[in-house]
């Protein structure tokens, strides 16, 4: 009799995990629970290290982009017991799986686990969706004062041959003056299981259209409902869209305003910009080597669409030549109000010679290599005024299959002959 009761036993227990939920929800998502998210996307529970760092719970999460988004949204709503539900891309003819949930029985065979159960959903996704999905369907645009942390920002870049250029940044925080914290991935990163990469004070670049730009997580409770039917908490609104359209390149410094609760002094603003400056262009060191890595593993070899999707760095090239435009920008602000008596004198010479050029040898290069030397190559490096200059010149390269010289401007000879996708 004990024998079978211990059976029976058993096939309970093992019942019951081979039908696990990833988690059971028991609350609901509402506006408190958003501005907690927020709070804990501000916090340093997020970090670049979450998916990769051999102590965190979601080691293994293999995130570009878009499924980095994703995965901190689970992981959330896993650690709150809070619904978790996206459009399930691959669905089912009758509409049984049209909602990937937390309450699915799909990846019993990850684990025991939650957290197990989470990783293997996320790294489903993550070869099933991408920015695009994110995009038209798990996500709305937002009202610009009411952008906040744990939303995101998307962009879609039309290129050459019908190819597009997607990403997705996560806002990990709105600072004080009107830029953002963010934390992000690529294809390169999930391709070499690497960290994820946070920035601060980054200004975005790529103007908001169609279904791209300033976004925040639908409820599960809200599936199905039209968007102008979404109760005014929400702050659903596509007025980003039209401002867009109206200010061009404006758009953002709208923004900024729109979100800034302190005005900066001239100094303080040239300064801040510097460090922000030095860190995206010695960012992109890490990235370019990334690529060239992959050239030579390979031993030269062409790059196919999906590589040359990985590891190219068009987008992110404009981005930063972006970033020294608003540099510019800033700079000639700060002289056509007449406040350069505000700044010390050095500070704005370096700021000068980053707009209009500097002279070899010069005490201002000098400078600027003190401020801050971007060694790209062993026996290679410059400083910021020569980055912009080629930056604007047109002469780095963006194909992973050239060279260190090529792809930083030091010739434009001999470049690969490789294929171009986009």
């Amino acid at each position: 009799m004990m024998h079978k009761l211990l059976g029976v036993l058993a096939f309970i227990i093992f019942s019951t995990n081979i039908h696990a939920a990833i988690w059971n929800d028991t609350e609901t998502w509402s506006i408190e629970w958003e501005q907690k998210f927020a709070t804990w996307m501000k916090s340093e529970e997020v970090h670049k290290n979450i998916f990769v760092g051999t102590g965190s719970k979601y080691h293994g999460i293999k995130a570009d982009c878009a499924d980095a988004s994703y995965a901190l949204r689970a992981i959330f709503s896993l650690e709150n017991n809070l619904p978790f539900k996206v459009i399930n891309p691959s669905g089912g003819r009758d509409g049984k799986y049209k909602y990937l949930t937390n309450r699915t029985h799909k990846f019993d065979g990850a684990g025991s686990s939650a957290e197990k159960r989470l990783i293997a959903m996320v790294n489903y996704l993550g070869g099933s969706v991408g920015t695009e999905h994110l995009s038209h369907h798990d996500t709305l645009p937002v009202k610009i004062e009411a952008i906040d942390a744990g939303m995101m920002f998307t962009y879609k870049l039309k290129r050459r041959f019908r190819r597009t250029i997607r990403h997705s940044y996560n806002i990990k925080a709105v600072t004080q003056y009107g830029d953002f914290d963010v934390i992000y991935s690529t294809q390169a990163i999930a391709k070499e299981n690497l960290s994820m990469i946070h920035r601060n004070g980054y200004s975005f670049s790529q103007i908001p259209h169609g279904v791209w730009g300033f976004k925040r997580w639908k409820w599960p409770q809200h599936e199905g409902m039209r968007n102008r039917s979404l109760p005014d908490e929400i702050n659903y609104s596509e007025e980003q869209f039209k401002l867009a359209n109206d200010l061009g390149k404006k758009f953002f410094r709208y923004v900024k305003d729109k979100l800034k609760t302190v005005t900066e002094a001239p100094q303080e603003l040239l300064e801040r910009k510097f460090r922000l400056l030095c860190v995206e262009s010695r960012d992109r060191i890490e990235y370019v080597n990334q690529g060239y890595l992959h050239h030579m593993a390979t031993n030269g070899k062409c790059m196919n669409y999906a590589d040359y999707d990985a590891y190219s760095t068009p987008a992110r090239d404009a981005a930063l030549l972006a970033s020294y435009e608003r540099f510019e920008e800033d700079y000639k602000e700060v002289v056509k109000e007449g406040l350069e008596g505000l700044v010390d004198y050095e500070i704005l010479e370096m700021a000068k010679a980053i707009v209009e050029g500097v002279e070899v040898d010069s005490e201002v290069e000098k400078d600027l290599y003190k401020l801050c030397s971007v060694k790209y190559m062993d026996d290679k490096k410059m400083h910021m005024a020569e980055l912009y200059r080629r930056l604007k010149g047109g002469l780095l390269s963006s194909h992973p299959n050239d060279l260190l010289p090529q792809r930083w401007g030091d010739t434009t000879r001999n470049r690969t002959k490789c294929k171009v996708w986009y």
